[in-house]
């Protein structure tokens, strides 16, 4: 598919791993998805951060810019991200339904499994969803249309505009 022009494109189905280190693991699987689904690729967009895995059967960009991060955000309808505190607490903001992959460190996607324990801790709220295996990652994406919205009451607002200040680049 290739490098997204992400102001100009509607997104259904927002993928971020952040920017500090590579996912490959969760971009892969949400690549593999999207070749079995021709008619969905078009409606996804895959921010790559620094990892080596190009997606043949989606958009993608490495980095999004805060700007171009509160298009994306604004027009996707289910974000699918690494368990980072920043990447939940957006969608609980935005009224985003959020499907949360954490990195594993026994596969060196990170320095600790602080993300596992991040993900339980946030699991089984309306609107958090939990992948932990690609079958499961795959089903909630079959179903991202009809995911439930998360209520963000459980979360100071002040606190959430803050972190979303913080991570526009609105400092």
């Amino acid at each position: 598919m290739g490098a997204a022009a992400v102001t100009a494109m509607p997104v259904k189905i927002l993928v971020t791993v952040g920017t500090q280190f590579p996912f490959d693991r969760l971009i892969s699987m949400v690549d593999t998805w999207a070749a079995e689904r021709p008619e969905k690729k078009d409606s996804v967009l895959m921010q790559t951060g620094p990892g080596g895995v190009q997606p043949q059967h989606t958009q993608y960009t490495e980095f999004l810019s805060p700007e171009e991060y509160r298009v994306a955000i604004e027009s996707a309808e289910v974000l699918v991200a690494h368990a980072g505190i920043g990447s939940i607490l957006t969608a609980l903001e935005s009224g985003l339904p959020v499907i949360i992959v954490p990195r594993r460190f026994d596969l060196g996607e990170h320095r600790n499994d602080h993300q596992s324990s991040t993900a339980r801790e946030f699991s089984g709220r309306k609107g958090i969803y939990l992948a932990l295996d690609e079958k499961t990652l795959k089903s909630l994406l079959d179903q991202s249309e009809t995911l439930e919205k998360p209520e963000n009451q459980d979360v100071d607002p002040r606190f959430l505009s803050k972190v979303s200040d913080f991570i526009m680049g609105q400092r």
